[in-house]
């Protein structure tokens, strides 16, 4: 009970912040934001199993004969990772300071955890048992301050932090290939277990970033932010947010700015 409380509070908070911020928008400048971010998970576990990811092709060679699969090959999912959709309010209290409200939804479906190579024999095959195709989804909720220190109407320059919850939701594959006469490739490879979890992990935020007039009703903004959630360490978990030290993301967030 004690463990969602946190939670609760905040997403009430970082709710009720986004009602008020909207409510006060006749006599007050604010925007509403969305766009994507290009970054990587790194360092520590979480970042060696959700670094950037480009497609790459996966071995499969597979056909049937007398409904004998041979070459049947586990296939995985492999292609461009994180992908992230960013929502955010800007809500400006003067020329220096606005608060943020932020939300991201990240996709990862391409993780490389620690593989934990099991050998042995089965069915006269040689096998090796590995852990595969983790996939990560995540929503961090952040209120930060945005501090304009040469006055926004006169610099597009601003240094922004603040404090965050994450969603964080993780899967991984336990696999077994099986090998006969071809080392090379496996004669079989199939599922034979799978680990999950979901939990909420606080965090805070770095950021410096830019604003650039579209018209009198739009804002780009450029940012590179550095974010930084921590979780509780469990080494018999194989789950990267378990037996991580630190879940850091280094990414440069481009959004466009409806302003009212």
């Amino acid at each position: 009970m004690g463990s969602n409380l946190v939670p609760r509070i905040f997403v009430l908070v970082f709710l009720s912040a986004l009602t008020f911020s909207a409510s006060a928008q006749v006599n007050h400048n604010f925007g509403i934001s969305i766009g994507t971010t290009f970054g990587s998970y790194a360092g520590a576990d979480f970042g060696s199993t959700y670094a950037f990811t480009f497609p790459q092709s996966r071995y499969n060679d597979s056909y049937n004969y007398n409904n004998y699969y041979y070459g049947d090959y586990y296939d995985g999912h492999d292609m461009y990772s994180p992908i992230i959709l960013d929502l955010g309010m800007d809500f400006y209290m003067n020329n220096y300071v606005a608060v943020n409200l932020e939300s991201s939804f990240i996709w990862h479906y391409a993780g490389k955890p620690a593989r934990n190579y099991e050998t042995g024999i089965v069915n006269g095959n040689d096998y090796i048992d590995k852990w595969d195709n983790a996939e990560l989804f995540a929503v961090p909720l952040f209120i930060n301050m945005k501090l304009f220190p040469f006055g926004r109407q006169k610099s597009a320059f601003y240094i922004t932090g603040g404090y965050g919850l994450q969603y964080t939701s993780e899967s991984v594959d336990r696999i077994r290939e099986e090998y006969g006469y071809n080392y090379e490739y496996p004669d079989y490879s199939y599922l034979i277990g799978y680990s999950s979890s979901k939990k909420w992990l606080s965090g805070v935020k770095a950021g410096i970033g830019l604003q650039f007039p579209l018209s009198p009703y739009a804002t780009a903004e450029a940012e590179l932010k550095v974010t930084n959630f921590f979780p509780r360490r469990s080494i018999a978990s194989p789950l990267a947010m378990n037996t991580t030290t630190n879940i850091t993301f280094i990414g440069l967030t481009t959004r466009v700015y409806f302003n009212f």
